[in-house]
Order: C-alpha cells, then structure tokens, then sequence
C-alpha cells in the first residue's frame, strides 16, 4: 500500500506497510533515519523510503512515519534508563528489591497446562525485551511462550516487601511479537546470534521497580573495551531445565583475554574467534545465577548498559549487544516496529560476536 502522496503536516496517514502514521519531516521519525543511514540500503530499503514519502513543507521531505514508533518505541537515555536505587552491588547476593530493575522473566506454557519461568530477560523500552534467541528456537518440544513478567523479586511472594519497603504487585504482560536474529542456528555449536527481541501487546509504565535499562547508543560506549572491567550478571538462574533461586540474586564477573579463556572453550571442542569475548566469575563469588537470556550489565557514567544477553547458567555464553551489525539486514517489514535507534545501538565496527562466559571460567569445560 503507498501513503498518499501529498498530504498536510502532522496529518494522519497510512505507511507503506500498513500500519497508522502522521505526516511529519523525515528528519523527525527515527525509524526511515536508521535505514537511510545504512552503509548500504536493499532494494526494499530504497521502495520504503520512497514510498514513505507523503509529501513537501517549504523544500522539505514530509514522510509517513508509524505511530508507534514517535509514541512509544524510542530508546530512552539516562537518567531514565540504567538507574535503580540500591546502593551496593555484592556478587553472590539476593539484590534489594529495587535493584536492576530491568530484569524480565518469560513465561512457558507446557504440554500438560502447567506454567513457568525457564528464561530472562532485560527491559530496554515501554514495548521491548531483549533475550535469547535459544528462549524462543531451542526449547522442549510442545512449549510456548505465554507471557513476560517485569517488577518480580521473590517469586513465593504476591507482594513483595523488604525493610519496611513494599513494591507494586508485578506486571504479567502478552506478547504481541518477536523477532529472533536471522542468524541464529540451533546446531551451531558457538550459539552465534544468539539475541532475540519480545515486543509487548501494551505500553509499561516505569516505577521504582520497572524501568529500562539503557543500551550504549553513543560510539564512544559501543567502542569501550571491557577486558579487565567488572561486569554483573542478575537473576533467579532460570534455564530450561534449572532453577538457582526464588529471589533475584546478583553476582560480579570479571571480563577476561580471549588467550585467558580459550583453552576452556576447547576442552568443549569449540574454538573462540577473535571476535569473540570471555568473561568469568569472581573467585568465591560466583553463584551462577544469571538467565537464560539475562542480562550482562556494567556501570558506564553513572549509569548501568546492557552489554551482553546470557546462554544460561551452567556455561555462561553471552550475546554481546553491542556487535550486531548484521541484524539491520533483516526483512524491513519489522523495522517500524522496532525501538527507534535499537539498530544503530547494536551496531559497531567489530561486525557480529558473541562475548562467552564460562562460569566459574578457571576450572569448568563447557557442554
């Protein structure tokens, strides 16, 4: 479907794939910005852009862009993301009840109509998720994703409270969509591409419980070099087939040399590339207790950056957010959809990779 050609400022609109827009400058609706701005564009990239054309404001390009981008779908920056206000982080710990607020679990429906949460994940917008891709491909046969959860502490308790602090109930949320890296292949044994995106069927509000996380959007985060760095891993270690814990715990990692932690890797009989990057966990800290599709975070300017999605808990694999160029290569039709400037975010010169935790790194060979 093509938008009408010449239409008025802020008048609404229809965009090519469909969806309600408003006629606005093209300089203005970030979702047309971020394919303009691909290094190269498709042949459906080009037909988009023009096609979104809607029409002109003194020499000026008005362009059709979705609703739901401009509301509810930009990425937000500090102080709204990456703030929670526990005061300490101590590996090996239950958090407080307001600490890495970002955290999601995600809900499996099984064969015989039971309910649980084998899976992780971080909040980055009002609409979106960020987990893995083995959460959505690779699980038991006849699972389904049912919901995703965000607010949760201590999953014994409707209403959670500590010292004398008492949170909202948490927010059971359905799934409208998900979008799985085009790349990611159950039988490759290095578990590439191993990130995917959940997009709920509502807008969250944030509170001192719910609120985002903040991805490195600038080149000077997404180009930091972590090695050496702490970094942090939360949840309740909920994989397939485990569970580490009722309350939210925390646990500090070390990022290490590719050299450091490649002879690990190859007593599981897999060989780490040079775009790829290791982290272990602090000597008797370490607990393990991450998600499947959890998050890897590090405090940056005073505020925390997902930098990693998790494998899971018993070989700790992580997805590196920020090397996903190839990601801007799928089908177009998703992009409207797609938080504003999530693109541009997870993408950097290293191409794509995966940063690989074992857990603890010293002793354990992957399986």
């Amino acid at each position: 479907m093509r938008t009408k050609r010449y239409a008025d400022l802020n008048a609404n609109c229809v965009t090519p794939l469909g969806e309600s827009g408003k006629c606005i400058l093209f300089r203005e609706c970030q979702p047309l910005i971020t394919i303009y701005n691909k290094p190269i564009n498709t042949h459906d990239d080009t037909l988009l852009l023009t096609q979104s054309r809607c029409g002109m404001l003194q020499r000026k390009t008005l362009v059709c862009c979705p609703v739901t981008s401009q509301a509810r779908s930009s990425l937000p920056e500090p102080p709204v993301c990456g703030i929670h206000l526990a005061d300490r982080v101590i590996g090996g710990q239950p958090t407080q009840i307001d600490e890495f607020p970002w955290t999601a679990l995600i809900e499996f429906q099984k064969p015989d109509g039971s309910f649980g949460f084998h899976c992780g994940g971080s909040l980055i917008n009002e609409r979106y998720i960020v987990t893995a891709a083995h959460c959505i491909k690779s699980i038991p046969r006849g699972w389904k994703i049912h919901r995703v959860r965000l607010g949760e502490w201590d999953l014994t308790s409707a209403n959670d409270c500590q010292n004398e602090f008492c949170s909202n109930a948490p927010i059971d949320l359905d799934i409208e969509q998900i979008v799985v890296h085009t790349g990611y292949d159950t039988k490759d044994q290095s578990n590439a591409n191993d990130i995917a995106l959940i997009r709920f069927t509502r807008a969250v509000n944030y509170s001192q419980t719910v609120r985002p996380i903040c991805l490195p959007l600038s080149s000077s985060l997404r180009n930091r070099n972590h090695v050496g760095m702490p970094a942090y891993a939360a949840g309740w270690g909920k994989t397939e087939s485990a569970t580490a814990s009722e309350k939210k715990l925390k646990v500090e990692m070390n990022i290490k040399s590719l050299q450091e932690c490649a002879p690990v890797y190859q007593r599981g009989g897999i060989l780490l590339k040079q775009t790829h990057m290791c982290a272990g966990g602090v000597r008797g800290k370490d607990t393990c207790s991450g998600d499947s599709g959890g998050p890897l975070m590090r405090q940056m300017t005073g505020s925390w950056y997902l930098i990693g999605v998790s494998r899971g808990m018993d070989f700790m694999q992580w997805a590196a957010v920020t090397m996903y160029r190839s990601l801007i290569s799928d089908p177009p039709q998703w992009k409207p959809k797609l938080p504003s400037g999530f693109w541009n975010s997870i993408s950097a010169v290293h191409g794509n990779s995966s940063i690989c935790v074992s857990c603890p790194l010293s002793t354990r060979s992957p399986s």
